[in-house]
């Protein structure tokens, strides 16, 4: 067994994977490394919270449409030349928002077209590790990538608090360019096409039939919804928190940044759990343990005064069970999908960043400010969750 699992190590192409999560992680941190500066943009720019919160929708609505097309393309030509072409696109985005950063309207359009560049990270970061990697690898890939992509999101705050309080919010996005003109040099040199079998490129009612049947498919809604729900919580908390931590409670930006690590802990605790606990009580009952955990900080947040360590450890539990439910669902998702890996990546991430947009909006729009509020909406999506696993596995992929 040990001969067999070194030979297994040995064999296993780090290259591809650390370049896939190079990639995913521009799309990620272009998220999360804003959330700490949304309330001193609110006070620079004199508008609501529910205003800035439209920096974070409108970023996401740029990201998950663009997914759709993205994935069927790349299918086609290529998943090189596509991601190569979305990072200019997203770098294009970012000089539009910081040549215009004196203007609101300048830092909305900016961002949604950065967010159209960087829908393609997620989108061929998934579906290159599905042509990469195959057989016992493929999971431990999608497992990486899954958590480089759920992570990410979460300890940037940690990374953007810090700057915004030394340099100001404007300094977060020209630190994104840099990096994103760093991605896309070390793309460029170092990542080789993986997909070996071109197709043709799919006429659109091809493309939308498709779509069609895997929204018809239980398979794809049960696990797909599920990263789709967990992403949404993770957005509404951490446009949430800034305001209550910074304005409600009275912290300043690196403050915060450093309560921000505890959620961040919890959310490596969840994802090295799926890998401590998977083979010794089976990936359906790791996966069950992630709405459980959300549901006891749904409870946490609906009865906890406003104070920042009773926040910060609601949120940990809750950040928690995303850790484990995003690994177990992304790789469940991909698994029996090897032949359209790039239309089915693309339905997932799109769909999520959709629903994460319209829904986060939504909520905080309604008037979720409280934290109780959150506890909520979080107890409602952990039943959700529960009964999409329950029908996942209980559902059968059609040939």
């Amino acid at each position: 067994m040990a001969v067999a699992s070194q030979t297994i190590e040995q064999r296993f192409n780090w290259r591809p994977l650390l370049l896939t999560c190079l990639a995913i992680s521009v799309g990620q941190l272009s998220i999360g490394l804003v959330f700490p500066s949304l309330p001193w943009i609110a006070q620079d720019f004199s508008i609501s919270i529910d205003q800035t919160q439209l920096l974070i929708s409108v970023y996401l609505l740029g990201f998950g449409p663009s997914q759709f097309i993205y994935g069927p393309v790349s299918d086609s030509i290529g998943r090189r030349k596509v991601l190569l072409f979305a990072l200019i696109l997203a770098f294009t985005g970012l000089t539009v928002l910081v040549t215009f950063s004196s203007s609101f309207t300048g830092l909305v359009i900016g961002r949604f077209i950065q967010g159209m560049g960087t829908g393609c990270c997620a989108v061929l970061a998934r579906a290159s590790t599905r042509d990469s990697y195959s057989g016992e690898q493929l999971p431990v890939a999608l497992a990486y990538v899954t958590m480089v992509a759920s992570f990410s999101p979460i300890f940037a705050p940690f990374i953007g608090g810090f700057i915004n309080h030394a340099y100001g919010w404007l300094a977060i996005f020209i630190i994104l360019m840099c990096y994103v003109s760093f991605v896309w040099l070390m793309l460029y040199f170092y990542f080789e096409e993986t997909m070996k079998e071109r197709k043709p490129l799919p006429k659109i009612r091809e493309s939308l039939i498709k779509y069609k049947e895997l929204l018809s498919s239980a398979y794809f809604i049960s696990f797909g919804t599920i990263g789709w729900l967990n992403f949404t919580l993770v957005t509404v908390c951490i446009s949430l928190m800034p305001f209550l931590m910074q304005v409600q409670i009275g912290m300043t930006s690196d403050e915060y940044a450093m309560w921000a690590l505890i959620p961040a802990v919890g959310f490596l605790l969840g994802s090295f759990s799926v890998s401590l606990l998977r083979s010794k009580i089976g990936l359906r009952n790791i996966f069950l343990i992630s709405p459980a955990i959300q549901l006891l900080s749904a409870v946490w947040f609906m009865l906890i005064p406003l104070n920042p360590l009773l926040l910060m450890l609601g949120q940990f539990l809750m950040i928690f069970g995303n850790g484990i439910a995003f690994p177990c669902a992304q790789a469940q998702l991909m698994l029996p999908y090897k032949d359209n890996a790039g239309m089915v990546a693309a339905l997932a991430g799109g769909g999520q960043m959709i629903f994460a947009a319209v829904f986060s909006f939504i909520l905080l729009k309604l008037g979720v400010h409280e934290i109780w509020q959150l506890g909520l909406v979080t107890g409602c999506f952990a039943v959700i969750i529960t009964m999409n696993i329950l029908r996942g596995f209980r559902s059968v992929v059609a040939a």
